[in-house]
This record gives structure tokens, C-alpha cells and sequence, in this order.
């Protein structure tokens, strides 16, 4: 069974569909996303994205766009901590805590339920 065939969209209608969304005018991104014919809304997030960073970036292929080009696809990279500063490194322990903080909290309220 084949899948639905994948669209191109211009420029025009990337930036004009970002637009109506950020403003309200047609609704929530799930809402949106079906008055403008979008096969998910991950299209328009995606979208909002790079209008945020930079309007023109929606100029370009999406699926050809790479870390250089600012914008990251894809699983993060794992962090080797030896290769960091030291206030990186703090910087990288500190996000891991506050992590561990929440999912503790989270476990201890989810049995308390």
C-alpha cells in the first residue's frame, strides 16, 4: 500500500500559512494544518520554525537543510563532557539534575495516584 505523495509547496504559501498561523486567524496548529491541506501539522511547526529563524530559510528544501545551514534535523549528538569548558560542563550537570529532578517528581506523584 502506497503512502500519500509528498507536495511541494512554494515559498509564498510557506510564509503566508506561518503568518495566518502565528496571527490566530485560522485557528490552532492541528486546525490550521487541515484548512491549509497539510498532511500533519509537524509541517507547519516545522515551518514556524524557520520563519522565526530566518523568513528565508523557508525559501530552501527543508530536507536538504543541515547543521550548517543552522538548523539541526535529527537526534542531538551525545555530549562528551571531557570535551567541554568547565562552565560548560557545569552548564551540561546542572540541565542533567534539574532532568532527574522532574522525573523523580514525576514518578513520586504518578504513585501517589
Amino acid at each position: 500500500m502506497a503512502g500519500k505523495p509528498n507536495n511541494q509547496y512554494s515559498p509564498e504559501f510557506k510564509k503566508e500559512a506561518v503568518e495566518k498561523y502565528l496571527s490566530g486567524e485560522i485557528g490552532g496548529v492541528t486546525i490550521a494544518s487541515r484548512k491549509l491541506g497539510l498532511h500533519s501539522k509537524s509541517q507547519l511547526l516545522n515551518w514556524t520554525k524557520l520563519y522565526k529563524q530566518d523568513p528565508e530559510l523557508l525559501k530552501q528544501d527543508g530536507r536538504k537543510l543541515g547543521k550548517k545551514d543552522g538548523v539541526q534535523k535529527g537526534r542531538p549528538k551525545k555530549v562528551n563532557i571531557d570535551e567541554l569548558s568547565k562552565d560548560e560542563q557545569i552548564e551540561h550537570l546542572k540541565m542533567e539534575n534539574a532532568v532527574l529532578k522532574k522525573a523523580r517528581a514525576l514518578r513520586k506523584s504518578y504513585r501517589e495516584h
